[in-house]
């Protein structure tokens, strides 16, 4: 019998050295060793001698500036500052109709602003090929409130890994500039790609509770879909004993592992891409990237929304020797239902539940989920009967009988235990012919319940329709043993769990 409940593992945490080594300095009463003041207070000293080079290249308002051209590597894209009115906020051009990052904006122009340098490396050089002004990694001009413009070279990156190096293009032609050293976080909106600047959150968490509808996940190579829905009570089955607030719906009726499951519940909202790879694509991008016949699809429809995520073409990293990984790292995706998210995106494949996902990796181990302090009866037919009534008091079960006849309460326990493990591993679709040859007819105090029926298939195997609908097919010893387990509660002998 497989279960199919994921534990968690924890993880230890690890003492550093250093605490435990105080640790057992005040333990044993010893002092901890004296700190060298003199040294210390000579370090302090030098970094406050250390002087202050810092050249401020630009120095105005952020909304002083109005206007940022960059041409880069990537081909580079145009900053226009918010219009007089305010109705058009700060944005991209070529980005237009896209949501962009508001952070990234908001960077651009306060650090535009006030450009700094950490200091001046040469005045007046005459070599600007050494600094990389050669073949600048991007070049950008910067047009201010008052009319005026400056254009920047951003340069190769400095000994120091975290400076780049920044000159003012030289004027009509010159060959002379001052060159700078500017730290790489200022600049790097003017080397990256303008697809960079967009928000990567395909989907934001909801600022309130939203009400589950229907997720459908349809994989390209099964022939089914998969559909999940609020269990609501439609099902006969009561909120407060749910494995998992869903239900699988199709291919067959199952209930949902609280645990495996809530990945594939939830992880829509709050699905953020790691780049956007091409925007405003084509039906060739599209095709490119495996968006045409996508490997799976994901719905997600309610009120007031739609939704849907189309999952193409895997992506594998190199390993150390530059060969492809076998397992995806990720997957390209479009995703629709939200404005502004009209690009083929790369999404992380531990984003993707859907992406291979099988309905045996979230469904529970139970087939039926009734408490048995809330049955009233269970009847048995076919190559077994027996008819059980149950009675309860609150959570205590207070007696059984048999056909009539008191049932010891431990014992009915352990057989419906035996009920609850009829196994699910399998799923399966083809109806059976002919009659069942068992039948378990679950019934709950408060009119809901189950029937489970079972078929022969093989000298092995029987398949079982949940509620008279074809769901899983079973090791035939399981009913078999079940059998068994009847006469035993009949003569007082033993239920026997294996099978």
């Amino acid at each position: 019998m497989n279960d199919k409940l994921k534990g968690i593992i924890v993880c230890a945490v690890v003492v550093g050295a250093l605490g435990a080594t105080l640790g057992i300095m005040k333990l044993t009463g010893m002092d901890a060793p004296a700190s060298d003041d003199s040294s210390s207070k000579s370090a302090t000293a030098s970094k406050a001698e250390e002087p202050d080079e810092s050249v401020k290249l630009i120095d105005v308002q952020p909304e002083d500036v109005q206007k940022i051209t960059v041409i880069n590597g990537s081909g580079g894209y145009t900053y226009l500052a918010s219009d007089e009115s305010g109705k058009l906020g700060a944005h991209i051009v070529e980005l237009k109709g896209l949501e962009q990052s508001s952070d990234k904006l908001k960077d651009i122009a306060e650090d535009t602003s006030q450009l700094t340098a950490k200091k001046l490396v040469e005045s007046g050089a005459s070599d600007l090929a050494k600094y990389g002004f050669d073949d600048p990694a991007a070049e950008f001009t910067v047009s201010f409130a008052d009319g005026t413009e400056r254009t920047f070279l951003v340069g190769a990156s400095a000994p120091q890994n975290r400076y780049r190096y920044l000159c003012e293009k030289p004027a009509d032609g010159g060959s002379t500039a001052d060159v700078y050293m500017v730290l790489n976080y200022t600049l790097s909106n003017f080397i990256e790609r303008k697809e960079d600047l967009l928000n990567m959150t395909l989907l934001k968490q909801p600022q309130e509770s939203v009400t589950f509808g229907k997720l459908t996940v349809s994989r390209k190579d099964l022939d089914y879909d998969m559909v999940f829905e609020n269990d609501n009570g439609q099902y006969d089955k009561s909120n407060e004993n749910m494995p998992s607030a869903q239900v699988m719906t199709e291919p067959i009726f199952s209930y949902l592992n609280g645990t495996s499951s809530t990945d594939v519940m939830t992880s829509l909202y709050g699905l953020t891409a790691m780049s956007a790879e091409v925007i405003f694509p084509d039906e060739k991008a599209l095709a490119e990237y495996g968006l045409d016949d996508p490997i799976a699809v994901v719905t997600f429809v309610g009120d007031d929304y739609d939704y849907k995520l189309s999952i193409g073409n895997s992506y594998q990293e190199e390993n150390a020797t530059g060969e492809l990984q076998t397992a995806a790292s990720a997957y390209y995706c479009t995703f629709e239902g939200v404005e502004g998210k009209d690009c083929i995106w790369k999404v992380d494949a531990t984003a993707l539940p859907w992406a291979q996902l099988v309905p045996e990796d979230i469904i529970t181990t139970l087939m039926t989920w009734n408490m048995v302090t809330d049955l009233s009866e269970i009847d048995i037919s076919g190559s077994a009967s027996a008819k059980f009534e149950i009675t309860s008091a609150g959570e205590d079960l207070t007696s059984v009988k048999i056909d009539g006849s008191d049932c010891d309460v431990d014992t009915f326990k352990t057989l419906y235990q035996y009920i609850l493990s009829c196994p699910t591993a399998e799923i399966w679709f083809d109806d059976p012919s002919g009659e069942p040859y068992l039948t378990i007819d679950i019934k709950r105090a408060d009119g809901g319940g189950d029937t489970i029926e079972f078929y022969k298939d093989t000298e092995r195997r029987s398949i079982v329709k949940l509620n008279s609908r074809t769901s899983y097919r079973i090791p035939t010893t399981w009913s078999d043993r079940f059998v068994k387990n009847i006469d035993a509660v009949k003569t007082g002998g033993e239920i026997v769990e294996d099978y």
